[in-house]
């Protein structure tokens, strides 16, 4: 049974309290402490380290589970660092220490490890060494490790290059409570059934699914560990996680078991009924390891090395064989049911509204000479998108960034680093949502300028969004990878040597966690073939230090788009409804074809968002999607 109206009341409120308690109340004076505290910090690890005969200790920012977002007791690399991007791995040796990071944190990374003792690494420059490499190259003899917060593709990949080298791995080094003494608890936050209403199919379709899939693929067993997959396949939500709908456990499944492993005191009598009812047995939290190593000899066991812990790898038996791939979890949740791809038409709408509602009261409130600053605009996000049914929060923390802020790609504002917003400039929002329909997730870029936008800022908006609706009008045919398609949306930026460093497309959870796998459409490669029913992004981008960050994105569908003697092709539907910058549009940049593109896109947006509209509202947004 679904959690009651009241509840979820009671539930949101608090949720909010602590949200931007936590966000919004970060005074300058907290974060000199914080900073100065690092190398105290970095030399209780030391000292740590040094007793256990270690010379290097790797921290990365992923929890047991492997997911991007984890929950504050997770946050070691945060703590010894300072560092509060949500991509990077710190390594602390016994007289140097770096953090490794991708381009998206280059320039936040500077200022926030500037001081700290630790040098910032670029993972995506090609004179970057690898972590295992570097170690190897400081000639540290020993390296230290808890493999239960460490794919296990990851350690494996480790201990080939140190074996090589003659470093001795420590993997089960943990020194949380030795370095971190007010280290926050587990959440204990309770799950939820999430109705079959909204999730499509029910759990005993999914197990069905599932078990035949393993079959196929010749496995047993599959041990499961991302939490998002966990929450898909027994349709189970929980708030474990900030922004990600998920609560903390493992699953095991086998021909006639469904184990889940959590703290018994986050189930519920309703939720314990519901799984009983679904033959899904309860376990405690850490008890999956050594069922594991009970598994029966012979018995194939499906080891995704990208999505379990290294520990769950260890304690896979040698006498059981490893059948290795993508987890069957993680392709089946892939792809959207009629009834997923429905709710997300529906999120759509829904926060579509509540942009056109900010985006309105952004520009009166800037019109009026109000004072205004990034935070207060994160706020006010956060309240019109809370205004629409069955949203249950954001589905990570705004970006909303002004001028050179939106230069740092995944700059978040707070109240130490909050810019003051006047009418000129730019504004980039990245913003998003959890509704129980499904999760959102788009970015566009606004110019305040009372006057005549500045040509450069017109130019680079071409660029994106010629690239955004080259991908999105973009067919191909199956069996193509999401690296085939990404030269679609660079290929403005690239003729006038050009270039963003982040990926173009994620994939995207129905009412669960806004970056998903395995599907992506980067310059990287990925094996994973781009399939119909997936729900993907598209944001180019373009950023200039100093003056402004751009992008444009939108959710897509993948569509089939018809069968011919050369096979089946797949195309892309747009999903997401809010304006494109007409001001920041010169036709010139554009051919007549994109022009019909952005014209048809408007009358779209306007048709489906209008009726949910008042009549000021309309008046506003019918100015907004005006042919050009």
């Amino acid at each position: 049974m679904f959690t009651t109206q009241n509840s979820i009341k009671s539930r949101k409120l608090k949720s909010c309290f602590f949200y931007y308690l936590c966000t919004f109340t970060k005074p300058t004076i907290y974060l000199n402490i914080m900073y100065n505290s690092i190398p105290k910090r970095l030399a209780a690890l030391r000292n740590l380290m040094e007793t256990n005969a270690i010379e290097a200790c790797i921290i990365p920012t992923s929890d047991s589970h492997q997911g991007e977002y984890v929950s504050s007791h997770f946050k070691f690399r945060k703590y010894l660092s300072g560092f509060t991007g949500s991509a990077g791995t710190l390594v602390v040796g016994k007289d140097k220490a770096g953090l490794w990071t991708d381009s998206r944190y280059y320039l936040q990374a500077e200022q926030e490890l500037r001081g700290s003792g630790i040098d910032l690494f670029k993972t995506t420059l090609p004179e970057t060494p690898g972590i295992p490499e570097w170690i190897a190259e400081m000639n540290y003899r020993s390296a230290g490790i808890d493999g239960e917060v460490f794919a296990a593709r990851e350690v494996l990949k480790m201990i080939q290059v140190f074996n090589k080298h003659g470093v001795r791995l420590v993997d089960d080094f943990k020194p949380y409570t030795r370095v971190w003494p007010d280290r926050p608890d587990l959440p204990d936050s309770p799950f939820y059934v999430f109705p079959v209403g909204y999730a499509g199919k029910s759990v005993k379709e999914k197990l069905s699914e599932l078990r035949a899939e393993l079959s196929c693929q010749g496995a047993d067993y599959l041990p499961v560990s991302g939490l998002d997959d966990i929450a898909w396949l027994f349709n189970l939500r929980g708030s474990d996680v900030d922004f990600n709908p998920v609560g903390l456990a493992f699953a095991l499944i086998g021909p006639d078991i469904a184990n889940l492993y959590t703290d018994k005191n986050k189930i519920d009598e309703s939720t314990l009924a519901y799984l009983k009812e679904n033959n899904i047995q309860l376990r405690d939290y850490s008890a999956l390891y050594a069922d594991l190593s009970k598994l029966p000899a012979g018995s194939g066991v499906f080891t995704d090395t990208t999505r379990i812990n290294y520990f769950i790898y260890k304690h896979i038996p040698s006498n059981c064989r490893r059948v290795e791939g993508t987890a069957p979890t993680t392709a089946l949740k892939s792809i959207k049911n009629p009834v997923e791809i429905a709710g997300f038409r529906t999120a759509m709408q829904k926060e579509g509204v509540a942009l056109v509602r900010f985006w309105r009261w952004f520009e009166a409130a800037l019109e009026q000479g109000k004072e205004l600053y990034e935070t207060d605009l994160v706020r006010k996000m956060s309240e019109f998108r809370l205004e629409q049914d069955h949203c249950k929060g954001d589905s990570f923390y705004s970006i909303i960034s002004y001028n050179e802020h939106g230069a740092i790609v995944h700059y978040s504002p707070s109240e130490s680093t909050k810019a003051r917003i006047l009418p000129d400039g730019y504004l980039l929002v990245d913003t998003g949502g959890q509704y129980l329909e499904g999760t959102t997730d788009i970015t566009r870029t606004f110019s305040l300028y009372r006057g005549a936008t500045p040509e450069e800022f017109k130019q680079d908006y071409a660029r994106i969004l010629k690239g955004n609706i080259a991908l999105s009008e973009c067919i191909f045919p199956t069996h193509t990878r999401g690296s085939q398609l990404d030269i679609m949306a660079r290929q403005f930026l690239w003729k006038d040597l050009l270039q963003y460093g982040h990926g173009t497309c994620h994939g995207i959870g129905h009412f669960l966690n806004v970056h998903e796998g395995p599907q992506s459409i980067r310059m990287e490669e990925n094996p994973e073939l781009i399939k119909a029913g997936m729900v993907m992004s598209n944001e180019p981008g373009i950023y200039r230090t100093g003056k402004y960050g751009l992008r444009i994105e939108n959710m897509m569908l993948v569509i089939e788009k018809g069968e011919s003697e050369f096979g089946q092709f797949l195309g892309f539907e747009t999903l997401s409804l809010c304006p494109l910058e007409l001001k920041a549009i010169e036709k010139k940049y554009y051919t007549g074809q994109e022009i019909d593109w952005i014209n048809a896109y408007h009358r779209f947006v306007y048709n489906r968002l209008s009726a949910f509209l008042s009549e000021e509202e309309k008046a506003w947004l019918a100015l907004k999607t005006k042919e050009i």
